[in-house]
């Protein structure tokens, strides 16, 4: 099923159980509001008509008696009004009657008014001039029967009243109980519909986002699932699709740069061995100048040379057969090496390189030809940036935490708590420095700080991204910072080997205070 169904499916549920409960509601609470109308309404008319209906029943049965008494006309008269008001109290209050208990009981009533009305009018017609000394008793047995039916009426229209009142109190419970009810399948319902969306593209977008991230470290191996059947699917088709030729290119790529740096190697060798045995003078005397150009054209050959072997090194270890011959090995003297290899490179820039090493052998695990190829690259991108008549130092330290100023990138290959000690190099300058948006950029490969014009000698952007390598194959960590003093600091971190008791040697010249 498509992202786009389900989330209309799901919603449209939620809508559609929504919309019931609102019309559901609308109509409970017009019920109600019906309801309480025709109980106000009732209250209102029943209240008036029963406060008129039991005046008149009383002014009926004492003007009843005073007639009797008296045969007063005056009193015949209000006997006759009473009545009149009596009987539309009575038709108002059965127009009123909402109920079939109300309705019999004010029928009952009717009927005894009537008898009772019957026999009024023929004790009336015998009514003597001086009246009676007493109220005859069939009409007092009449009024009685009407007082006692009056206020069996009253009761019933309160019982009426009483149970619609009951009735709508229910009513209001059962909308609240449903509005809980269906509120909580609705939330029900929501929550499932959103964990299920959520399920079906967070996932798909995790997997995307790593691919991603895959494609964007150079793994052109990496392949997306294609077993949904959605539009994820779909992409994840041509991510594959995409990943298939970015791979077939770069193994393209790889295998172009491979043959082209291994076909030249060998003329480029030829040639610098014939530049050397000119400048020797072998064929013959050469002129100064003669000279000049031939060492120009030995150091570009030199360069180029480097430049074939960062090459031949980027295409080994991305082929993964790049070979490391890992021993213990004295850090110190290593650096050594790679000093006295840079420095010809130094005194021709008018560069003066200080380095300080520690009084006790430092050990470290590594492929001592890998390390010193990453030092010489280190040192020389030093001596390469910095300004004439400056110095690099070169810092040898062993310590036993991890550097703060390390970026979390390679803190998380580092496990803190697993070594005794690290070994430590540091390379400071004082050239222009490096940006913090580029400080990891420039160990990617062909990557370079654009500072204004191309300096002379500066590579492809191949040294920093083949020392990466090396320093991960070491377990170990490369970074760069700030130099206190201007420039930048280069950090190389290496795990300590196995340590061996052997005479200390002097330290050489000391690193300027920072």
């Amino acid at each position: 099923m498509k992202i786009t169904t389900r989330i209309i499916s799901g919603y449209g549920l939620l809508i559609a159980v929504l919309a019931g409960l609102v019309v559901y509601q609308v109509y409970t609470i017009d019920r109600m509001q019906e309801t309480n109308r025709t109980l106000s309404q009732i209250n209102f008319q029943n209240a008036i008509g029963w406060l008129e209906t039991l005046r008149d029943c009383e002014w009926v049965a004492e003007y009843t008696k005073k007639s009797f008494a008296t045969a007063d006309p005056d009193y015949l008269n209000k006997l006759d009004l009473y009545r009149s008001e009596f009987e539309e109290s009575l038709k108002q209050l059965n127009r009123n009657a909402s109920s079939d208990e109300e309705k019999t009981e004010i029928r009952r009533l009717l009927q005894q008014w009537d008898a009772f009305t019957v026999d009024l009018e023929l004790l009336l017609k015998r009514l003597p001039r001086g009246g009676l000394a007493a109220t005859p008793p069939v009409l007092l047995e009449h009024l009685e029967q009407l007082t006692l039916q009056t206020g069996s009426v009253y009761q019933t229209t309160i019982q009426s009243m009483r149970s619609k009142v009951d009735n709508s109190r229910r009513t209001g419970e059962t909308a609240v109980m449903v509005l809980g009810i269906v509120t909580l399948v609705a939330l029900a319902i929501s929550i499932l519909v959103s964990l299920l969306i959520v399920r079906s593209i967070s996932k798909p977008l995790a997997n995307l986002t790593e691919g991603t991230r895959a494609i964007a470290e150079g793994k052109f191996f990496y392949r997306l699932d294609t077993s949904r059947n959605d539009e994820f699917a779909q992409l994840a088709r041509d991510f594959n699709t995409m990943t298939s030729r970015l791979n077939e290119l770069d193994e393209m790529k790889k295998d172009f740069v491979s043959h082209v740096s291994h076909e030249l190697k060998a003329p480029l060798a030829s040639m610098r061995e014939t530049i050397q045995i000119m400048l020797e003078e072998i064929p013959g005397p050469l002129t100064d100048k003669q000279k000049r150009l031939l060492e120009l054209n030995l150091q570009s050959g030199i360069r180029l040379t480097a430049m074939i072997g960062n090459l031949l090194d980027l295409s080994k270890t991305e082929a993964g057969v790049m070979e490391y011959e890992m021993k213990n090995q004295q850090l110190v003297p290593l650096v050594r090496n790679a000093i006295a290899e840079l420095e010809v490179q130094a005194h021709e820039r008018q560069v003066k390189l200080q380095a300080a090493f520690p009084k006790e052998p430092l050990y470290v695990e590594c492929d001592s030809d890998r390390i010193v190829q990453v030092i010489i690259n280190i040192v020389g991108n030093a001596v390469k940036f910095s300004p004439r008549h400056s110095a690099v130092g070169i810092q040898v330290a062993r310590i036993e935490e991890i550097p703060h100023g390390m970026p979390a990138s390679w803190r998380r290959l580092i496990e803190p708590g697993k070594e005794d000690y690290f070994g430590l190099v540091v390379v400071s300058d004082s050239g222009p420095g490096i940006p913090d948006t580029d400080k990891e950029r420039i160990f990617e490969k062909f990557q370079q700080v654009k500072q204004g014009k191309k300096i002379a000698g500066q590579g492809v952007g191949l040294g920093l991204a083949i020392c990466r390598t090396i320093v991960q194959a070491h377990r170990g960590a490369i970074w760069v910072e700030d130099n206190p003093g201007g420039g930048s600091r280069f950090m190389l971190l290496l795990r300590r080997g196995e340590f061996e008791k052997e005479p200390a040697y002097p330290v050489t010249e000391a690193l300027p205070s920072e």
